[in-house]
């Protein structure tokens, strides 16, 4: 409970929300647009699933972790 009330607070969900935009729109603009390396746009949702695999990624990989915080996260799994 202790993690999940970390990751809440301090604007977490709305970073969450507002960095899914932010992915949705550059991967529409820059490798659709403008490279034309895929012809698939995304969307908003598609942009959250694909923001969230990669923090699942880099939490699991312990990319971009503070100490302190892979010091909790080994105690709450223990």
């Amino acid at each position: 409970m202790k993690l999940l009330k970390g990751a809440i607070t301090g604007g977490g969900i709305a970073a969450f929300f507002f960095f899914s935009w932010i992915i949705q729109l550059l991967w529409n603009s820059i490798v659709v647009d403008q490279l034309a390396l895929v012809a698939v746009k995304l969307s908003y949702w598609q942009a959250a699933g694909l923001w969230f695999l990669l923090i699942i990624l880099f939490a699991w990989a312990g990319i971009g972790v503070a100490p302190t915080m892979s010091k909790q996260w080994r105690r709450f799994v223990d």
